[in-house]
């Protein structure tokens, strides 16, 4: 910050000495001079207090300006994304807002491609299912459960993990 402070007052510096060689310093005096008098000047009410009045009413129309301003949301944060690995099987999840994990999918450990469910006994009333990978045909594993209650299992997992 002091390397970019001291810039600023060289070009500050440079630009006064340059203007004292191009001669606007005497223009900006005899700028100010005329605005001098006009201030001094006298119409039926002093010019000093109608430039007091402009003043307070471009403070006031700024501020109403702002003040109704819509007010912007805050920026939404990402959802945060984890992944662990257990049952043989590559898990990413995220969280919402509330903090409850949203978005589970399985992926395989050896190719990282998603993991497709798949019912082995359709005649069975609790039903067996594996999870395979259609890229590289690898078995993850098989479930003897309902799919929900596996589901519980793994999200149980999660939250003793802490993640």
């Amino acid at each position: 910050m002091g390397g970019r402070l001291r810039l600023l007052v060289a070009l500050a510096v440079g630009l006064a000495i340059v203007g004292w060689f191009l001669g606007f310093w005497s223009s900006l005096a005899a700028w100010l001079a005329a605005f001098g008098r006009f201030l001094a000047a006298s119409t039926e009410v002093p010019n000093w207090l109608l430039g007091l009045f402009a003043l307070c009413a471009v403070i006031v129309a700024g501020w109403l300006g702002a003040s109704l301003r819509p007010e912007r949301a805050p920026p939404r944060r990402a959802p945060i994304r984890s992944q662990e690995a257990f049952f043989n099987i590559r898990w990413r999840w995220s969280y919402d807002e509330s903090g409850a994990v949203r978005d589970l999918a399985p992926h395989c450990l050896r190719c990282d491609h998603r993991l497709v469910l798949q019912d082995l006994d359709h005649r069975h009333p609790v039903g067996r299912y594996e999870c395979r990978c259609e890229s590289c045909g690898a078995v993850a594993c098989e479930i003897d459960c309902p799919v929900d209650e596996f589901e519980r299992r793994v999200l149980s997992r999660i939250h003793q993990q802490g993640g």
